[in-house]
């Protein structure tokens, strides 16, 4: 692969000679070692004995410094290594520079010579390897250049080999980023149909493996009324075969099918193709054609490969929604424990989950969030926010019922119950750290009672201070206790709950929060009489 030899050259830049002489002097042997006694004759250096792998400087120089210098570097060559000197007193801009830079790493003067010589190597593997990228991409564009020159004398035939290798290729672009099962089934089938040129595609999957039967795909059975295929019809005929061989089965368009078969294709029988993972058959993939076309050989073998990359998909995907539910399973049983303590909150946790998600979906419209309400933003915050009043299992029953006002003392104690929940999570997600849902909980229930002036508690968190997925949930939290009976009130009209959230803009809520309540309110309104306690 390399055509071309990699630049193994070093430069460095300091306007102390003495310096730069015993760098060259004690590195010549192991390194190509060039030097610059000021930013502008390392420029010169560069345009004139370039390309150079890596460029030392030192930071303190006379006019152009180093962090100025390196920047210049970076914009001529930004490919190349670059590594800066500092002295102690200038650590805190090193670092900064780092932070804000281009600048991959920065060394205290004086250096070690086994610092500077491992620094040295590690610089020039990482150019080495940005160049081998370089040189294998040059290679890739090459070989996609020859493959359309010969696309360009391509026939008809070899245009649909083409068109089954493109969808192959964009099937898998894709497939990172299906969210579900159901999304994989539809992508695939879309694909296959697309190669075969058929839309007479079928798709049976046996998700559980004790139950034994093949479900057509939902969509599918629906348009086509397509049956399961039980475990008696597995035993005989084209199914059986498939099964048990794990392999393709082709049918001659002239043989009559059985009933059983039948249930298999919707129309003229071409294929029947398993979908195999984990060892055993999760799948079989029917094609049939409104003709007797046959399928060409690339088509089959394509479809094929996409079957087999969409079982491995398909079970991982079942796997992970198994995890799922369960997880899901495991916050409402959390959230359940206190509201089994505060039972008048009925339909509270799942109106909130709704009242999360529209408000996150209207704040990722805006330029200012859009980068920040994510999909899996929006996702873990839903998911978690049945968690914000967990904490209320350590509060005593006798202050969480009681009808009236709270005491001063009894109302320090309810306030207690941010940190219980708080602390439970963290405890959970510094052993699960990489599961973001229990991060969103974690911060919900902490500042879920967080206003935006700084009065709320229990730390009295301001502004932006405050996690944005708490200042999301708080404004649905207060929003659903407005208008639900509890223990200490009855419920606010339409008019007054809006007028209190409009009212606590800039003091209660983050002002962003409630414009857009006030863009769904007639959503926020229409979930809180859909989904109302039951009275």
């Amino acid at each position: 692969m390399n055509q071309y030899p990699i630049s193994q050259k070093v430069l460095c830049v300091d306007d102390e000679r003495r310096l730069l002489d015993g760098i060259r002097r004690q590195l010549r042997k192991e390194f190509t070692i060039e030097i610059a006694e000021s930013a502008q004759e390392g420029l010169q250096i560069l345009a004139s004995e370039g390309p150079f792998a890596l460029v030392i400087s030192d930071y303190n120089m006379p006019g152009t410094d180093g962090i100025q210098f390196l920047n210049q570097v970076y914009t001529l060559y930004p490919e190349t290594v670059l590594v800066m000197l500092t002295g102690r007193a200038e650590l805190d801009i090193a670092i900064e520079a780092l932070h804000k830079g281009h600048i991959s790493r920065f060394l205290n003067k004086p250096c070690p010579k086994e610092v500077l010589t491992q620094t040295i190597n590690d610089a020039l593997e990482q150019y080495r390897l940005i160049q081998a990228e370089k040189q294998l991409q040059a290679e890739l564009e090459k070989s996609n250049h020859k493959l359309n020159e010969l696309n360009n004398h391509l026939e008809d035939l070899v245009k649909i080999r083409t068109q089954a290798l493109t969808t192959q290729y964009q099937y898998v672009s894709t497939l990172a980023q299906l969210e579900s099962s159901s999304q994989i089934a539809n992508a695939l089938i879309k694909a296959v149909q697309t190669i075969a040129q058929t839309d007479d595609i079928a798709l049976f999957l046996n998700q559980n493996d004790k139950a034994g039967v093949f479900l057509p795909h939902l969509d599918l059975a629906k348009k086509y009324k397509l049956l399961p295929i039980s475990q008696e019809d597995q035993q005989q005929g084209i199914i059986a075969q498939c099964l048990h061989s794990k392999k393709t089965i082709f049918i001659d368009p002239d043989i009559e099918l059985s009933v059983i078969d039948q249930k298999l294709f919707i129309g003229t029988a071409r294929a029947c193709i398993p979908l195999e993972a984990d060892k055993r058959i999760i799948g079989l993939l029917s094609i049939s054609t409104s003709n007797k076309v046959q399928l060409d050989k690339i088509q089959i073998s394509t479809i094929q490969a996409l079957s087999n990359t969409s079982a491995t998909a398909l079970m991982n995907h079942w796997h992970l929604e198994i995890q799922t539910e369960s997880q899901d399973a495991i916050i409402t049983a959390l959230a359940k424990l206190s509201e089994h303590k505060d039972p008048e909150t009925g339909a509270h946790l799942l109106r909130l989950k709704e009242y999360c998600a529209l408000l996150c979906q209207c704040m990722a419209r805006s330029g200012k969030y859009q980068n920040l309400v994510t999909p899996e933003f929006t996702k873990d915050l839903v998911r978690s926010s049945p968690l914000h009043d967990i904490g209320k299992v350590g509060i005593a029953d006798v202050i969480l019922r009681k009808p009236g006002k709270l005491t001063e003392d009894e109302f320090s104690i309810m306030k207690t119950h941010a940190n219980i929940g708080g602390d439970t999570l963290r405890s959970v997600y510094d052993r699960y750290s990489s599961q973001s849902f229990i991060k969103c909980g974690m911060e919900v229930a902490y500042c879920h009672h967080e206003k935006w002036d700084g009065s709320g508690y229990p730390q009295g968190l301001r502004g932006e201070d405050i996690p944005l997925t708490a200042r999301i949930l708080t404004v649905a939290d207060v929003y659903d206790a407005l208008t639900t009976r509890r223990v200490y009130k009855p419920p606010f009209s339409r008019e007054k709950a809006k007028e209190i959230i409009i009212t606590g803009s800039g003091q209660h809520f983050d002002p962003d929060v409630v414009l857009a309540f006030i863009d769904n309110e007639p959503l926020f309104h229409n979930i809180a009489k859909s989904m109302a306690d039951n009275t």
